[in-house]
């Protein structure tokens, strides 16, 4: 009998090897390094990186230059994701100015969804990224220009930062009950959805005039903020007594990081920036910011060498990638992507 017992633990631990084995043989893990998006461009033409995940107009500018190729486009794996918002300081105590610029970026996100407006949105869109209009299309066709982020896709993007270990402390430790009430501390949805009603009952409407001045941060070169040009090039900023040189200032950052610090030294009053950086701002840095409307969703792709025979994302397995940057909107978009895969943080030195 105990010959049997021998035998069948034997047998036991050899399955459980094979098991372990067969594991190990089918792990799919993928090497994220963080670049700038101009670092991205030269690494993956040289090889030092099998890809990137960047947002528009670089993805579609390495298309169009012949060396890049879409793998994944953001909005076909995640509907509605987190990205580009609308902020203002705690210390904007105006709600006037608060309406005014939301008022002038959501016709401007109209104006851009209005497909009777293309040539024109095609026009503003070269000027503001210095692209050709093909390049241009292709970039807004891969880009959702929204009103108000989701809450729900939001919620995911949160826990996606969460379990990546992107927080210094949970919003319980901040003194919120859950997420959820942390969240909605942060996002007000009450200035969006009463201008929202206003205008659908009616289109002309125009909130009053404001008397004061603002500083506004945008990310330069980003076609996701696209809107907030239209509204200046329409004259909607004017509208509601916001003329661009006189008593409102665009002020252009290279990252979100860039417009955090400007917003903890009281440098701008307003900015579009990255849904996840925000959070990370709120909850790291005890940064003093709300949002107040979005922006994009979409309008962030996987490019991968035009000459290689990557076909899918499991080809990429035990690859060097690029984000721009650990909690990035696209750094969270990338661990979305990769669900399943091992995700390894490495550093190498850019080309």
């Amino acid at each position: 009998m105990r010959i049997y017992i021998y035998i069948l633990i034997i047998l036991l631990l050899s399955s459980a090897g094979i098991i372990l084995y067969e594991k190990s043989q089918t792990q799919k893990s993928i090497y994220v390094v963080s670049m700038t998006a101009d670092e991205m461009s030269e690494n993956l033409k040289n090889g030092t990186i099998k890809g990137f995940i960047s947002w528009e107009p670089y993805d579609s500018k390495a298309v169009a230059d012949g060396y890049g190729r879409y793998l994944v486009n953001s909005k076909d794996i995640w509907d509605n994701h987190p990205s580009c918002v609308l902020a203002v300081s705690e210390d904007l105590k105006d709600e006037d100015m608060i309406k005014a610029i939301i008022w002038a970026h959501v016709k401007g996100t109209g104006f851009i969804n209005d497909p009777v407006n293309r040539e024109k949105v095609l026009k503003y869109g070269s000027e503001y990224t210095g692209l050709d209009r093909a390049t241009v299309s292709a970039a807004i066709n891969n880009t959702m220009y929204v009103e108000f982020p989701d809450p729900n896709e939001t919620k995911k993007g949160f826990e996606i930062l969460d379990k990546a270990g992107t927080f210094k402390k949970n919003p319980v430790s901040m003194g919120y009950n859950n997420p959820d009430e942390f969240l909605s501390s942060i996002i007000l949805d009450k200035y969006y959805n009463e201008i929202r009603k206003r205008l659908d009952d009616d289109p002309d409407w125009v909130p009053r005039a404001v008397n004061g001045s603002l500083r506004f941060a945008y990310l330069e070169g980003n076609l996701h903020e696209l809107a907030m040009y239209v509204a200046q090039k329409e004259g909607y900023f004017e509208r509601v007594g916001l003329v661009p040189g006189k008593n409102i200032q665009f002020i252009g950052y290279r990252n979100g990081l860039a417009i955090t610090n400007a917003f903890d030294h009281r440098e701008v009053d307003a900015a579009i920036l990255g849904m996840t950086p925000i959070l990370r701002y709120r909850i790291n840095n005890n940064g003093r910011v709300n949002i107040i409307s979005g922006v994009n969703s979409g309008g962030s792709s996987l490019i991968v060498r035009a000459d290689s025979g990557i076909k899918s994302l499991d080809d990429l397995s035990g690859s060097t990638i690029a984000t721009p940057g650990f909690g990035s909107c696209q750094d969270v978009i990338m661990r979305k992507m990769f669900e399943g895969f091992e995700i390894k943080a490495i550093s190498i030195k850019a080309q």
